[in-house]
């Protein structure tokens, strides 16, 4: 007997304007015949967006803010000062202060007038570990094949996700080079930048389940440094996964993607020893 679905049309199936903003199944209201019910959750996704654009709104009319908790960060003198030129070419997080650019050029002038003076500010530590941050991703956008101009709009595709016959992952540095799930699932590309395979793969796979605008911040923002504790270090060549380091904030905030990445770990554990320091975060894991 011929199967009656063989010449059945298929339907793709994809999620409904209303389930942008659900994070968690109890969330999504979609097919909920109680209407108090259903205007309960769409309260609570509305209450989310609202939330999520004051954020943005009060990000983009702050100015920096200097914060003088440095205390789980490391000396000023092993901290890298390597800045770049300004460009225009230069891929910014979408909570950037309007004169995130302006202060940027103002500190490192500033820092490095500090350090090479010999009497390094320990308040500027945070922001100097973060341009290190907006530095790396930079340089790895640039080692995949990507533009920072790339990066813009919420939109865009990660090279990755493109047929493009011209390009080929062989240029590309180890750590950087995409995995199965990078290939094959549509993404943003500012999560490509990370030297982590497992950690990119967890992020990609999360989808809309944790705020990317909220990592973002914390490990690019040098124009605000009140949640000082959550950020990366990152020591040498930023396509090398062996030069970064995670903060014991970062670890708190995040942990989530920490225990699915042991490459991240094992570099940062390296980095605390040559410190003199545990070799891991015991009593966050």
């Amino acid at each position: 007997m011929a199967d009656p679905t063989s010449g059945a049309q298929i339907i793709p199936l994809s999620r409904m304007p209303q389930q942008a903003s659900v994070r968690e199944a109890r969330d999504d209201w979609t097919g909920i015949i109680n209407r108090e019910e259903r205007r309960k959750l769409q309260n609570r996704l509305n209450q989310r967006r609202f939330r999520r654009r004051k954020q943005v709104d009060e990000a983009k009319s702050q100015g920096p803010i200097i914060s003088p908790d440095m205390s789980n960060l490391p000396n000023p003198h092993m901290v890298r000062l390597e800045f770049q030129e300004e460009s225009n070419e230069l891929w910014e997080c979408a909570l950037a202060a309007p004169n995130a650019r302006q202060f940027r050029k103002w500190f490192e002038a500033k820092a490095l007038e500090s350090y090479m003076n010999g009497t390094p500010n320990r308040d500027h530590l945070i922001s100097l570990s973060r341009l290190n941050v907006h530095k790396a991703i930079n340089e790895n956008i640039c080692a995949i094949g990507m533009t920072p101009r790339w990066m813009q709009g919420d939109d865009s595709i990660s090279i990755f996700n493109l047929s493009q016959p011209s390009f080929s992952i062989e240029g590309i540095p180890a750590c950087l080079r995409p995995s199965y799930i990078q290939l094959h699932v549509p993404h943003h590309p500012w999560l490509d930048f990370f030297p982590f395979p497992r950690m990119r793969d967890c992020m990609i796979l999360a989808g809309d389940s944790f705020d990317d605008d909220d990592l973002c911040h914390d490990l690019m923002a040098f124009w605000d440094t009140r949640n000082t504790a959550a950020t990366l270090l990152v020591w040498g060549n930023s396509w090398d996964a062996k030069n970064w380091e995670v903060t014991e904030g970062f670890a708190q905030k995040w942990k989530w993607l920490l225990l699915d990445s042991p490459e991240l770990l094992i570099s940062t554990n390296r980095w605390r020893r040559s410190r003199g320091r545990n070799p891991s975060f015991g009593k966050i894991f």
